[in-house]
């Protein structure tokens, strides 16, 4: 008796204790004395340099068990498990736990999910962590690795999508397959996809459709996330792990007829050499590459009131945002700032004033036209201004306060004389801005973005448009407002995408937005340490331009007409969301879609009075059908849908809505 009773404490202790390592990669290619030698070492290291099996549903080159051999493991090679049979059987399940190391390749993690799930090849690998061994993955492989696994069942999700509907089906996850890392859910190659716009839906959508509190993990590609068992994580490599998640300030209200609000969902971004506790939901270690910040820095808040936008397309924020400008201006005169390369963009904005009959006057800024007497009176006599433009040092000439210009300029802006930008243009708004975000694919991997003077209208502002308009660009711009933030020691950063615009108000020392994709504000005024990277690309020219930054707070909402208070760091009217309803139509109604023309991505709103069948398809120009976007029981009210065209061709396509009582067709054209 006692003997089994030794037994049940000894296999009791075992349950508790035993549970193994867990090595979670971003995805990137590994290389020889590079960042991954860290990561992978220590994969070496926790197996005891034993055994590594490196797992698969695809065939793989002798590079990777190459790689673990010259680390120090005794023996490493592939094993491919390319269907349910195989993961099945008792021969695979007897090899895999002989591994003191499983590794799991990147691929697709639904094709691990789909085949592995259930099987004895789950059973071996959970076998392997809780005797104490090691469990790691790269891209899908780590993807895998969570309490939650994003499944891409239905196919990738974006950012634009995601955020413009955090309920869509895309969004799927699976809360059955390994589940080695309690309360955590993985992204990989976090920055340079954008990610980030996706990965704080998916806390939103598990938040309130799952009831489930979870960290959300982004890792950056050539990073990796090394845990222990006492779930103390270590960054290793080139850039950042992003940890997302909820405490004490942070709210999510309902999704209410595609309306939705996060209010300061906490973010630590940590670099290479930081710790943090995946127990208990703190950093717990700060290398001393990190400096302080002092919080008690003095508040700079906006000098005027100015309107922002996301998108640099001028026609289609014409009768929208600008119109909406200009209607709360008392017989608007116009001053349109602008450079001379940007003549035929600019005209577009000249013809829409001169056809609504407002004054206006294009004022083209150069080094010799700073001191143009002329210049000077026509700013005296103006009442709003408006830039535009993509060169954004031509703009910025402004802040030479020493020539009459500019000193004309920021007289009227003392006296409160309102300001539009479009798209890029509003990136001078600040005190500072980052440029050369959108000249270079790998321009932030290289370290090639610039920290430059803007006109200071708000001080504290680092502002990023059309931050998921070409994926080319997506590490560029995500990283420009973190690298701006941490580098300037400002408090608030903002991204802006598709028609969505951004009023600051002076007055009420607030911000509030208007579009179909919400904004995303980054508040880092309890930041208290910042870092950034020492790592540079074979092609760099200096760093890799990703940071650490602790204690973020990250808002968001699709309702209008409330304000981010900047002072005090959070919604004016939160509490007041849950009750409020917009006025419904009562008809049906198919919208043109959003944006046309597109690449790859679009979004198709429509409305419906009242509850039914909703069928929604997307034709060619021959008729012949190529998308079927909805087939089923839609609920009453304003629905979004979005719409993938990458595996079609560039020209004209139609979608049409059918209901019982209703159709509709419009046209829309995709640009590659």
């Amino acid at each position: 008796m006692v003997r089994l009773l030794i037994l049940i404490f000894l296999n009791s202790a075992l349950n508790i204790y035993s549970q193994g390592y867990l090595c979670a990669i971003g995805g990137g290619s590994e290389n020889y004395n590079d960042w991954s030698d860290a990561p992978y070492g220590w994969i070496v290291n926790k197996s005891d340099s034993g055994k590594i099996v490196i797992i698969s549903y695809s065939d793989a080159s002798s590079w990777l068990p190459d790689y673990f051999l010259s680390l120090g493991a005794s023996d490493a090679y592939n094993k491919k498990i390319e269907s349910r049979a195989i993961a099945d059987l008792q021969s695979t399940y007897n090899e895999l736990i002989a591994a003191d190391a499983i590794f799991i390749r990147g691929g697709d993690q639904w094709d691990y999910i789909n085949l592995w799930k259930g099987t004895k090849t789950e059973e071996a690998i959970t076998f392997v962590f809780q005797s104490g061994g090691v469990v790691a993955g790269t891209s899908a492989g780590a993807a895998v690795l969570g309490d939650l696994d994003f499944t891409a069942r239905y196919g990738s999700a974006y950012p634009r999508s995601s955020l413009i509907n955090p309920m869509q089906v895309k969004l799927d996850f699976d809360d059955e397959f390994l589940d080695l890392q309690p309360g955590v859910i993985f992204d990989t190659h976090f920055v340079e996809r954008g990610r980030f716009g996706r990965l704080i839906p998916m806390i939103y959508k598990i938040n309130i459709a799952l009831g489930k509190d979870i960290i959300g993990a982004g890792l950056d590609d050539k990073t990796a996330l090394c845990i222990t068992p006492d779930g103390i994580a270590e960054v290793m490599g080139s850039a950042a792990v992003s940890f997302y998640y909820g405490d004490e300030l942070t709210n999510f209200t309902n999704f209410n007829n595609d309306l939705y609000t996060i209010e300061n969902l906490k973010c630590d971004q940590l670099l290479k050499g930081w710790k943090f506790n995946l127990s208990t939901r703190e950093i717990e270690y700060i290398p001393p590459t990190a400096k302080f910040v002092d919080t008690a820095r003095t508040w700079q808040f906006p000098i005027t009131d100015f309107t922002v936008t996301g998108s640099n397309d001028i026609s289609a924020q014409l009768d929208k945002s600008f119109n909406n400008y200009l209607s709360g201006i008392t017989n608007p005169s116009v001053i349109v700032f602008s450079h001379q390369t940007f003549s035929t963009s600019t005209q577009l904005i000249i013809d829409f004033l001169n056809q609504h009959s407002v004054e206006n006057f294009e004022l083209i800024l150069n080094q010799l036209t700073l001191n143009n007497s002329e210049y000077v009176q026509k700013i005296n006599d103006a009442n709003a201004f408006v830039f535009a433009g993509d060169s954004l040092f031509a703009l910025s000439l402004l802040n030479q306060v020493t020539e009459i210009v500019p000193q004309a300029f920021y007289n009227k802006i003392n006296t409160q004389t309102p300001c539009f930008f479009f798209g890029n243009s509003g990136k001078v708004a600040g005190e500072f801005y980052i440029d050369n975000t959108d000249t270079e694919g790998y321009a932030a991997y290289r370290g090639k973005l610039t920290n430059n003077e803007g006109i200071n209208l708000f001080g504290e502002l680092i502002f990023q448009p059309i931050v998921f308009d070409d994926a080319d660009f997506y590490e560029n711009r995500t990283c420009s407002v973190f690298w701006g933030l941490m580098l300037n020691r400002k408090r608030i950063g903002v991204y802006l995408d598709g028609d969505t615009d951004l009023k600051l108000n002076t007055s009420t020392r607030s911000m509030s937005g208007t579009g179909t994709v919400p904004g995303i504000f980054v508040d880092a005024r309890s930041t208290t340490y910042v870092d950034s990277s020492t790592y540079i690309a074979s092609s760099g020219v200096a760093p890799r331009q990703v940071v650490a930054m602790n204690n973020l707070r990250i808002s968001l909402t699709k309702y209008t007409g409330i304000n981010y208070l900047l002072e005090e760091g959070k919604f004016d009217n939160l509490l007041n969301l849950e009750i409020k309803t917009e006025e419904l139509p009562h008809q049906y109604k198919l919208e043109q879609n959003y944006p046309n023309p597109f690449n790859p991505e679009t979004t198709i709103k429509f409305f419906i009075p009242d509850g039914g069948n909703i069928l929604l398809l997307v034709f060619d120009i021959l008729g012949r059908k190529v998308s079927e976007l909805v087939n089923g029981y839609y609920n009453q009210g304003t629905h979004t849908i979005y719409f993938n065209a990458e595996n079609l061709s560039s020209g004209v396509y139609f979608y049409r809505l059918e209901t019982k009582n209703y159709s509709d067709t419009k046209s829309m054209i995709i640009l590659k």
